[in-house]
């Protein structure tokens, strides 16, 4: 199953609560420091929890809707001698202060000559006018974005480098 297709049905059913953003904290300095590592994120549902991760050759996300935060397969982050921890950034990029908000439509984009199962890049759109923009291209791991850094990404690569592969709305996706 494709990664949009997979967020399209979990989140078809589930309202997003937060997003989790993975990172070291540094504590050499005299302020601790939270240096993100987001080759996974994860959206907190009110049920589980739907990962991205960047993969291949950082270049598409694999989506799966797991139970718990895990980073066991992430070697820059299981293998580190700092201490891994989650950020919370869904006020950061929703901002209304509401405890979950449902997704209504998403977009998901590929590169050219990519299989129709490979998800490049992936925008949510969420109730209340809000969009989450995912790029997996970005060099250090997954860029999590809004609406703006979709029409950037899409300026960026125009229409040589994106295909839009879905535009749909969630909840016109079939019940499976």
């Amino acid at each position: 199953m494709s990664g949009w297709t997979t967020a399209g049905e979990v989140l078809r059913d589930h309202p997003v609560r937060d997003v989790l953003v993975p990172g070291l904290l540094d504590r050499d300095d005299d302020v601790p420091e939270f240096r993100p590592q987001p080759l996974a994120v994860w959206l907190r549902l009110d049920e589980g929890l739907l990962r991205f991760e960047s993969v291949g050759q950082y270049d598409h996300l694999a989506t799966a809707s797991v139970a718990a935060v895990e980073w066991a397969g992430i070697d820059v982050l299981a293998e580190s001698d700092e201490e891994v921890i989650v950020a919370s950034c869904g006020e950061q990029l929703f901002g209304d202060g509401r405890d979950e908000l449902r997704c209504t439509r998403l977009r998901a984009y590929r590169a050219p000559g990519a299989g129709p199962a490979v998800c490049t890049c992936l925008a949510l759109d969420f109730e209340g006018g809000h969009t989450l923009f995912l790029d997996p291209t970005w060099t250090f791991g997954i860029r999590v974005g809004n609406a703006a850094d979709e029409r950037r990404w899409l300026e960026l690569y125009g229409e040589e480098g994106a295909v839009l592969a879905a535009d749909v709305a969630v909840s016109e996706l079939p019940v499976t």
